[in-house]
């Protein structure tokens, strides 16, 4: 009996991950559920990202929107460094973290809520009013609805835009027919709900009861969850995804012995 990796995205990032699957024995499959495009707003964020004023801040939630920010930074005609920018965890921090700067990211990154709570503590310290969230066209209400209740100040910039891909699952659909050990890597919840509109109902039923899910971060690990499936295996926000998919995966019941 096979076991089954399924990687929700292909995205380079994850190449080592695939390969020390691949040497475990997994069958390893990589489909891109989702396309990204540029959001209504990516265009105003680099012509104008350098007039945000004093006591503004900048906040996402995932890597994307990073990854327009610093797609945005050659147009700028002053420094960004006056601005303080605010990221749930390792990953969504990493693309600015490339490019020079040290967004803050909360010492125990469980999700939006948690991101909220922490800018909220440091309002006072760096002179904070207002936040602009950086958001996809899929974002969840969490950050803005937290900040709002804390009392900060929130406007939208939506910079990136996703949409579903008509990906083959057939592989995934054909091991769960067989009863072979299944296991997929998710990274959103927009990720669940793409790959829950590929899967026929009887194999997303079997999924959700038999197969393995590994989430990056404990949004995508409550919206898991909520859809009723039964093995979400170790999410540890503070570890990069890639670490703890290795362990997971090398752990995982019915994996390759």
């Amino acid at each position: 009996m096979s076991a089954l990796f399924l990687l929700t995205r292909v995205d380079p990032v994850d190449d080592a991950l695939a390969i020390d699957a691949a040497a475990s024995g997994y069958v390893v499959i990589r489909e891109a559920l989702l396309a990204t495009e540029p959001g209504a707003d990516s265009r105003w964020l680099g012509e104008h990202l350098d007039e945000v004023p004093e006591g503004t801040g900048l906040a996402w939630t995932s890597r994307r929107a990073a990854e327009s920010l610093v797609g945005a930074l050659p147009l700028l005609r002053r420094p960004l460094t006056r601005v303080p920018m605010y990221a749930v965890g390792q990953e969504s921090a990493s693309p600015l973290r490339a490019a020079g700067f040290s967004p803050h990211v909360p010492s125990e990154a469980t999700g939006a809520a948690e991101l909220a709570r922490f800018i909220a503590s440091r309002a006072a310290t760096d002179g904070l009013k207002r936040v602009i969230f950086l958001h996809g066209n899929r974002a969840l209400p969490d950050l803005p609805d937290g900040l709002r209740s804390l009392g900060i100040e929130v406007e939208f910039l939506e910079v990136y835009r996703t949409r579903f891909q008509p990906a083959d699952l057939g592989g995934v659909e054909a091991a769960l027919r067989d009863g072979e050990p299944v296991i997929a890597a998710f990274f959103s919840p927009s990720g669940v709900d793409a790959f829950e509109r590929l899967l026929a109902s009887d194999s997303r039923e079997r999924f959700r009861e038999r197969g393995a899910a590994i989430a990056r971060g404990f949004t995508t690990a409550g919206a898991l969850q909520a859809r009723g499936y039964r093995n979400v295996l170790g999410y540890e926000a503070a570890a990069p995804f890639a670490r703890y998919a290795q362990r997971t995966i090398h752990a995982a019941p019915g994996g390759p012995g």
